[in-house]
C-alpha cells in the first residue's frame, strides 16, 4: 500500500494559490518563501512520486526511521538526523523504509533566493547529534511556523511564518554557526547535562549517560544538579520528557499513545502514570484543562 498522507498525528498547512499570490507581492518576504510544510510521524507506507518535478524547492529533514529519495535513476538513503533538498523541476520520487518507516519534516519553498540553496541539492546531508546540535531548537522552529499558520492566514502571520523559515533554513545552510551559538556555556557540567537530556528527550537515558557527558563521577555530578536545580537528574530529565508531553497536547489533537512515543515513552500506560505523578492528573484531564 501507497499513501501520499494520512498518517496518525500528521501536520501540514498548503498554502492556497491565492494566498501565494499575496505573498509574492509582498516585497518583504517574497524573495524566499513557503507554499507547503508539515511533519509526518512513523509514516508506515509513505511514498509520493512527481514525473515531472515540484515547482518548489523540497526539504526532507528526517527525525527518526529511514527512507529513500529517488532523482532520476539515482537513489539517496535517507537515514535519521540527515536532510536532504530536492531541487525545483527535479523529476523525482521518494518513500519511507518498509521495517524502519521514516518521522520526517518537510518544506515546500520558492523566491529568487531559493535557487542559491541548489549547491546543497541531491545529497543526505547529515546532522550529528551531540551536546551543542540544537535538534530540539531546529524542532521547534517547524512548531513555531504550524502554530502561526494554524491561526491563519493574514498578512502577519504570513511575515512572520516566513521569517521563521529563512531562520529555519539557516539551521540547516549553515551547521556549524547553528551550533556554535551554545558552545560559550558548554564548560558547565550542569548546562552540559541539560543540553546533553533536551537533545536525546526520545531515549531511555541512564544516570550514567548523563555524567559521562559532563567529564565527572556520576556521585559528584548528581550532587552538584542536585545543589543547583534542587532536583536528582534523572527526575529534573523525566519533567523534560512531560513538559514536551504537555506541549504537545496543548498544540496537537494528537492520541494519548502518539503523545507518549514522541515523549519518548514506548509503553502508553507507564506515560500516563509518570504524567499523573508530574502533574498531578491524566493527560486527558490535562487537555480538557
Amino acid at each position: 500500500m501507497k499513501k501520499e498522507d494520512g498518517f496518525p498525528g500528521q501536520i501540514s498547512y498548503v498554502l492556497p494559490e491565492k494566498i501565494i499570490g499575496l505573498v509574492r507581492r509582498n516585497p518583504l518576504i517574497s524573495d524566499l518563501y513557503l507554499t507547503d510544510v508539515g511533519y509526518y510521524p512513523s509514516a508506515r507506507n509513505h511514498y509520493r512520486e512527481r514525473p515531472f518535478g515540484s515547482k518548489q524547492l523540497i526539504l526532507i529533514y528526517c527525525v527518526s526511521g529511514e527512507g529513500e529519495i529517488c532523482i532520476r535513476d539515482k537513489s539517496y538513503p535517507v537515514l535519521a538526523d540527515h536532510f536532504f533538498l530536492i531541487p525545483a523541476g527535479m523529476p523525482h520520487s521518494y518513500h519511507s523504509n518498509e521495517q524502519n518507516p521514516w518521522s520526517i519534516y518537510w518544506i515546500h519553498f520558492e523566491g529568487a533566493k531559493s535557487g542559491l540553496l541548489g549547491r546543497l541539492a541531491c545529497q543526505s546531508w547529515p546532522i550529528e547529534r551531540n551536546k551543542t546540535s540544537r535538534i530540539t531548537d531546529r524542532i521547534d522552529l517547524f512548531q513555531e511556523i504550524f502554530r502561526s499558520l494554524e491561526r491563519g492566514f493574514s498578512l502577519e502571520t504570513l511575515e512572520y511564518s516566513n521569517h521563521c523559515l529563512v531562520y529555519l533554513l539557516a539551521s540547516f545552510t549553515h551547521l556549524n554557526q547553528f551550533q556554535w551559538v551554545k558552545q560559550a556555556v558548554e564548560n558547565d557540567p550542569v548546562t552540559k547535562s541539560i543540553n546533553y537530556m533536551l537533545e536525546n528527550l526520545g531515549k531511555k537515558l541512564r544516570l550514567g549517560d548523563i555524567a559521562k557527558e559532563t567529564g565527572l563521577s556520576t556521585s559528584h555530578f548528581s550532587r552538584l544538579f542536585m545543589n543547583r536545580t534542587g532536583h536528582p537528574p534523572i527526575d529534573y530529565f523525566i519533567q523534560l520528557k512531560i513538559q514536551r508531553a504537555c506541549r504537545m497536547l496543548d498544540s496537537y489533537n494528537w492520541t494519548v499513545f502518539v503523545v507518549s512515543r514522541e515523549a519518548g515513552f514506548e509503553d502508553q500506560f507507564y506515560f500516563s502514570r509518570v504524567f499523573r505523578k508530574v502533574m498531578g492528573m491524566s493527560p486527558a484531564e490535562y487537555r480538557k484543562r
